[in-house]
């Protein structure tokens, strides 16, 4: 079999809106509104510049059922670029561009292939060489529940592809579309799964067959932190394989938590701030970041930093720094989870109320199960055709943020005067 590569992307969720974020600085506002466009064109830059032979787009190319016309054309302008370049690419939908959402009336380059409801096999060849066989399935409609990954199965030796967009395992921070265990994956005896659907790069499997989600290509809100960018991977003869991941984000999410127990004055704070801006600059790899920091500790800052727009108005002060920093770094929000000067593993042992309270909290921080236990509980809520569309059902990382939230707000009003 001769050695070949291929590029691996997915969830390009191509003129996707940021709605959520609300920046008045006019260059940020300007790369948002392009960011993935942009990365999208770097996916296209990695395949010519590495010669790969394919490109796999592993499902939700576009943000939504009703694709826009801009984002189509952008897509197919790209994939012609690659025709152009004798670069074959293989595209699946997924549950964000189902096959039953709008789509216009384009001419689409020979070289592209988009596989159908039903499962395809398509060859891929070099010079009448046959490098690999390539299965896919698009999702017909957006709530896809069936297992679809049972519908693969390798038809000879030559290397296997499956192109899909699923949920593997139970990770309950993604809608379980195309549901199944990295189990069935792996019982599948295909080579590479080109997974899409997960939004942080993860290889569940790192020998065949391989199992791999990239991610997706641009990050577009607080949840998805760090870089993003797609996999190019090179085949050898006897089937080996090695992956490298090329980011193509053009603007990157970031967290921060700065701990602030050691800081007596505003301005110590406001430096410390400073500080951190210039150290996530210095780490976004030559691109502007948009960042929310967290401060926390017990500190003599916590009267200040309760008092009313003392947060708006440090906000307001990274803002106009903001543009100072090189790359660019924009503070999406500044979270709090400060205390006063008082140490629940002391308070927690006195026998009443609130040391009750705290000794109980601090119990469901330590439950390995908390977000089943919570979430049990919270179903009805989140179970609301009405609330659901406006609310999301928390992760467990948000679970136990929300927890630690409610002991700190119960510890700052009930500790009475000792917690003013």
């Amino acid at each position: 079999m001769p050695n070949f590569s291929f590029v691996h992307t997915a969830d390009l969720h191509l003129d996707s809106p940021f709605a959520a974020l609300n920046v008045d600085n006019p260059d940020l506002a300007r790369i948002l509104r392009s960011a993935t466009f942009e990365a999208f064109d770097r996916v296209i830059q990695v395949c010519l510049e590495e010669q790969v032979d394919f490109l796999l787009v592993a499902g939700d190319v576009y943000d939504g059922l009703d694709r826009s016309l801009r984002a189509q054309v952008k897509f197919r302008d790209g994939l012609q670029r690659l025709h152009e370049a004798g670069i074959r690419s293989f595209v699946v939908h997924g549950n964000h561009d189902p096959l039953d959402g709008w789509s216009s009336t384009l001419e689409w380059p020979s070289g592209v292939h988009v596989f159908g409801e039903r499962l395809e096999t398509v060859e891929v060849k070099r010079d009448e060489a046959l490098l690999a066989r390539i299965q896919g399935i698009s999702y017909p409609k957006r709530d896809e529940r069936r297992n679809l990954s049972l519908l693969f199965h390798p038809t000879d030796s030559v290397f296997q592809i499956a192109l899909l967009h699923a949920n593997v395992g139970s990770d309950t921070g993604h809608e379980p579309y195309a549901p199944c265990t990295l189990e069935d994956l792996i019982k599948s005896e295909m080579d590479y799964w080109a997974l899409g659907h997960v939004h942080s790069k993860r290889v569940l499997s790192e020998h065949l067959p391989f199992v791999v989600y990239p991610g997706n290509t641009q990050g577009r809100n607080i949840k998805e932190t760090g870089e993003k960018g797609c996999y190019l991977v090179k085949v050898g003869e006897d089937k080996e394989v090695e992956m490298e991941f090329h980011a193509t984000d053009v603007i990157r999410w970031t967290t921060y938590d700065l701990p602030i127990h050691d800081l007596q004055t505003e301005q110590d704070l406001i430096n410390a701030l400073d500080h951190t801006c210039v150290g996530i600059s210095e780490k976004a790899s030559g691109r502007p970041s948009i960042t929310r920091i967290t401060l926390s500790g017990r500190s003599p800052l916590f009267k200040f930093l309760k008092a009313p727009n003392s947060v708006s108005d440090l906000l307001e002060i990274l803002h106009e720094r903001g543009p100072t920093y090189s790359p660019s770094v924009w503070i999406e929000q500044i979270r709090l989870s400060v205390g006063p000067d008082i140490d629940p593993m002391v308070r927690m042992k006195e026998r009443d109320f609130l040391g009750d309270l705290i000794r109980y909290s601090r119990e469901l921080l330590g439950e390995k199960h908390l977000g089943a236990l919570v979430r049990e509980d919270l179903a009805p809520l989140f179970e609301s055709a009405r609330i659901h569309r406006y609310l999301e059902s928390p992760d467990d990382r948000q679970l136990r943020e929300l927890l630690e939230e409610a002991e700190r707000i119960c510890l700052e009003n009930l500790h009475g005067e000792e917690a003013q």
